[in-house]
């Protein structure tokens, strides 16, 4: 009999919520999600009534959890990282001490 040796990548997350999401994955999409389904049906902003609180609250919602998604399944190859690890990557180095020297 023929055996098919499939090569296992071991680079990628494993799927362990609902097999779609990692654990990283849904805590990047899974709170910002409840929160502004929250804030839909219950929040309100100042000063706008009516449709048009609605409508800006939809924006809203639109904006927070499509970033939350961007950050935990868009993926540079050029660096082969998730967005959300290219930004705190860079937030670390920012904040990091570093030494200058005269040459």
């Amino acid at each position: 009999m023929n055996e098919i040796i499939v090569p296992i990548d071991i680079t990628q997350e494993e799927k362990s919520i609902l097999a779609i999401f990692s654990i990283r994955q849904f805590l990047l999409v899974a709170p910002p999600g409840f929160f502004m389904v929250g804030f839909i049906l219950w929040g309100n902003l100042p000063f706008i009534s009516g449709v048009t609180d609605l409508v800006f609250r939809v924006i809203l919602f639109c904006i927070v959890t499509g970033l939350g998604v961007l950050l935990a399944f868009f993926k540079i190859e050029k660096y082969e990282l998730f967005l959300s690890d290219y930004f705190l990557i860079r937030w670390r180095f920012k904040k990091s001490q570093k030494v200058y020297t005269n040459l």
